[in-house]
């Protein structure tokens, strides 16, 4: 014999109610955590893109920069 009490029909419509809801309470708390989450790797990566032409155009003033100073080098010699 089971010791467990009955339940009436209303507690066990109470209950597969709670279920539901809790069910798109936790399923909603995820989405908005997958959100945070995906928001956060987006700005990562903007902030390496970013990095990457600082740098990318930093190389390319020093390119320049030599480049010139060779073309005045070989100038100057020629007068």
């Amino acid at each position: 014999m089971s010791t467990r009490p009955r339940l009436s029909i209303s507690d066990l419509l109470h209950r597969g109610y709670l279920g539901i809801v809790m069910m798109g309470v936790v399923h909603r708390d995820t989405l908005r955590r997958g959100r945070a989450h995906a928001v956060c790797y987006q700005a990562l990566a903007l902030q390496e893109a970013n990095s990457n032409k600082e740098k990318q155009s930093e190389e390319n003033e020093i390119a320049l920069a030599q480049a010139a100073q060779a073309a005045l080098d070989r100038s100057g010699k020629s007068w």
